[in-house]
């Protein structure tokens, strides 16, 4: 499970990042709110992921 939600964690900041990054050389508003939360998602995930990894005995 932890692979999974490093994967799913790794795909929402790159897709998030890479639309971001791509709407503000556009300098269209479309969607920020949307893609920030993608990345914010994968962002806290990752952290959960470390967390529960690092407090978990082996």
């Amino acid at each position: 499970m932890g692979t999974i939600l490093l994967l799913f964690s790794l795909l929402c900041v790159a897709v998030g990042t890479w639309k971001l990054i791509g709407i503000y050389k556009s300098e269209k508003a479309d969607s920020k709110p949307l893609w920030w939360t993608v990345a914010s998602v994968g962002i806290a995930l990752f952290f959960v992921l470390k967390l529960v990894t690092d407090t978990l005995p082996t």
